[in-house]
């Protein structure tokens, strides 16, 4: 959300009057600007050009958006997550866990998952060494 704040200060300044933002600024690169894109975004000397930030800016909005992180208010597909749950979701949290299949305790959920990702690689490791993947290899 600073990346954000950062460039609505910079929405009415034209690029022609500055393609970096200003030395002084805090510009937040960490979770903005991936690694393969820095080279692009910060020059040799350590100025941040506006237009490719701006792009891993709007990048970086999309995946949060993607994974309901930030959400928009008044939208339907990006809104808050705590609106899917239903009204009396605290007060029946046991009926909608049971109506799910799933555990309320965090620690038997993430158990059980490693558990089917376990047994997952396990049949795909012994498809690898049978050489039925159906086209599928691991190469380097």
């Amino acid at each position: 959300m600073d990346a954000i704040d950062l460039l609505q200060r910079y929405l009415d300044q034209p690029l022609k009057e500055g393609a970096f933002f200003d030395p002084a600024e805090s510009v937040p690169l960490a979770g903005v600007v991936p690694e393969h894109w820095r080279a692009a975004v910060v020059d040799d000397k350590g100025r941040v050009e506006r237009i490719p930030y701006e792009l891993c800016v709007l990048g970086a909005l999309r995946d949060a958006l993607r994974r309901r992180e930030v959400w928009v208010v008044g939208a339907n597909r990006w809104r808050n997550p705590e609106d899917d749950l239903p009204a009396d979701f605290e007060d029946n949290r046991d009926v909608h866990y049971a109506a799910l299949g799933q555990p309320q305790d965090a620690g038997e959920f993430i158990s059980a998952l490693q558990g089917k990702l376990r047994t997952s690689l396990d049949r795909f490791e012994q498809a690898l060494a049978e050489g039925a993947t159906g086209g599928v290899a691991i190469v380097k």
